[in-house]
């Protein structure tokens, strides 16, 4: 399982950030969208910076944490 943190989502005057554990990109993407709508999928696609963390002692894939942006 990997650790997805993705910045420059989510945003609202400024960016907001996610944490996701998922197998790969595409299941990342999937979760992603399920949680926060797919009217945040421009966001994902086009405006994302991830860092993934390879390994981490998950079991289970899903969103660990979101958070909006604010002004």
């Amino acid at each position: 399982m990997k650790l997805f943190i993705i910045n420059n989502v989510l945003s609202d005057y400024t960016s907001g950030m996610a944490i996701i554990a998922a197998e790969n990109m595409d299941q990342c993407r999937d979760l992603f969208l399920k949680e926060v709508g797919e009217w945040h999928a421009d966001e994902f696609d086009n405006y994302a910076r991830f860092t993934i963390i390879e390994s981490v002692g998950l079991d289970e894939a899903g969103v660990v944490e979101y958070v909006y942006g604010g002004g």
